[in-house]
């Protein structure tokens, strides 16, 4: 997800001729510009949420996943020094436990035993305990020859993200402003393998 909207004053986006002070470039060019605070105080808080109470089943799932999506956050601008410093701070949260359902193809238990739709063959114990250890049994049904069967199942994708942005104007004269911009985006998120047996977390 791609916080940070609110702490965006104005976008623009530009396909060709661009100005000289964007220097060269071949491709099309985005450019947005945060907000600053002003003379007066302004702010804002919010919160939107969403959960899986009115979401449609879609064509793999048995029941409807669980889902709970918080998302919120707050700005302020206000002055430092009227008329010459500013400041303008912005935050927003991401808190998100998505469930995602997931089919797999996996080998069936006559398979695992030799017991193949082409004839028996001998499994060796080591890829026995192999297959045992790192794929599931089918819990849905088997397919053509029933060598291979559907296992799947509903895992929760949690989400985790705070967004920082804190923004500095000195007003130096009437042509000159100075002016500043630290952003910080972290998020983390957590979901099972294709198999739901490991947890694997992504960090950015």
């Amino acid at each position: 997800d791609n916080l940070g909207v609110d702490a965006v004053e104005q976008v623009s986006v530009l396909g060709s001729n661009y100005p000289a002070e964007y220097g060269r470039t071949s491709g099309g060019l985005i450019n947005a510009v945060t907000r600053s605070g002003t003379n007066d105080f302004h702010g804002d808080v919010y919160e939107f949420i969403r959960n899986s109470a009115l979401d449609a089943r879609n064509y793999f799932d048995g029941p409807i996943p669980p889902f709970k999506r918080n998302q919120f956050g707050g700005s302020a601008g206000m002055p430092i020094r009227k008329d010459r410093a500013f400041l303008f701070g912005d935050y927003e949260g991401l808190r998100q436990s998505l469930g995602v359902t997931t089919v797999d193809t996996v080998p069936s238990a006559a398979a695992r035993n030799g017991q193949l739709s082409t004839g028996a063959v001998k499994v060796d114990p080591a890829i026995a305990r192999f297959l045992a250890a790192f794929f599931p049994l089918p819990n849905g049904p088997l397919l053509t020859g029933g060598d291979t069967g559907i296992f799947s199942f509903a895992g929760q994708q949690v989400t985790n993200e705070n967004y920082f942005t804190l923004r500095p104007d000195w007003k130096l004269s009437a042509q000159d402003t100075l002016y500043g911009t630290y952003m910080r985006d972290s998020s983390k998120t957590v979901q099972p393998d294709a198999f739901d047996e490991l947890l694997s977390n992504t960090v950015s």
